[in-house]
């Protein structure tokens, strides 16, 4: 088994299966994290071995604490190891601020912050206690760092995620593991491609979206000997659509 072992969560579909099949490709062995997109998962796996990897599907719902404990131990097991620990599940849904619900709100927070925290948490606790200077990467939003109609508590909690990981980053600076974050922006996936892409570059000065395989370069960087000296930072990568404050025609787009 390689010496690399990364887990990554929320890797069944989107973002986290690109990271994963990434990581494959770079030389790590993975657990990939998934709580319904089994078939996603098992897909991640294939490619990840097709790279020469080890790759474990395990599922769990992180938003429970007896489960996610349970998924890391299996986790920790599995890979008989952890360099990197990459933070992506989560879900995302909107409602006005005025109609938001006490049970949409607590289950956001739920999956969104609390898993990611406690999921930070065990495996840091796991490096520190292995004498490990391994890499945590968190993946925030950039909706962060804007305010986006109807997403008041999702980006509120993807705000708390970076606040969250520059704590991380400085509580475990003594054991040698880099905590960092990415918010990107809109983002190549399945789920995502149902958008109409055109109908979204009026918010985005480069006009592309970014796409899985280049968070997964961002947190090879991280993870790299490059980026020693980094942690608790936060790439933003939305090609610039957190940079607008008025009418795009206003800039010139």
């Amino acid at each position: 088994m390689s010496q690399k072992k990364a887990i990554v969560t929320g890797a069944g579909t989107g973002i986290g299966q690109g990271i994963a099949v990434k990581l494959g490709q770079a030389g790590y062995d993975v657990v990939v994290h998934y709580n319904s997109s089994a078939e996603g998962a098992l897909k991640a796996c294939d490619a990840i071995r097709a790279a020469g990897q080890s790759a474990f599907a395990v599922q769990a719902d992180l938003s429970k604490k007896e489960d996610l404990d349970r998924f890391f131990d299996e986790a920790f097991d599995l890979l008989g190891g952890l360099t990197l620990y990459v933070n992506n599940s989560g879900i995302t849904k909107k409602c006005p601020f005025e109609e938001t619900s006490e049970a949409l709100f607590d289950e956001l927070v739920s999956v969104n912050l609390k898993s990611a925290y406690f999921g930070v948490q065990r495996a840091a606790n796991f490096m520190a206690k292995n004498n490990v200077h391994g890499n945590v990467v968190i993946i925030s939003s950039n909706n962060a760092l804007q305010q986006r109609p109807d997403v008041s508590v999702y980006g509120t909690l993807k705000a708390a995620l970076i606040k969250m990981g520059r704590h991380a980053a400085m509580e475990y600076a003594k054991y040698g593991i880099r905590v960092n974050m990415i918010a990107p922006g809109w983002t190549v996936t399945e789920r995502t491609l149902k958008q109409d892409i055109n109908e979204t570059y009026y918010g985005i000065p480069l006009k592309r979206w970014c796409t899985p395989e280049e968070i997964g370069d961002m947190i090879l960087f991280y993870a790299s000997d490059a980026a020693l000296s980094i942690t608790g930072n936060c790439i933003t990568a939305d090609g610039g659509a957190r940079l607008l404050s008025d009418k795009a025609e206003k800039y010139g787009l």
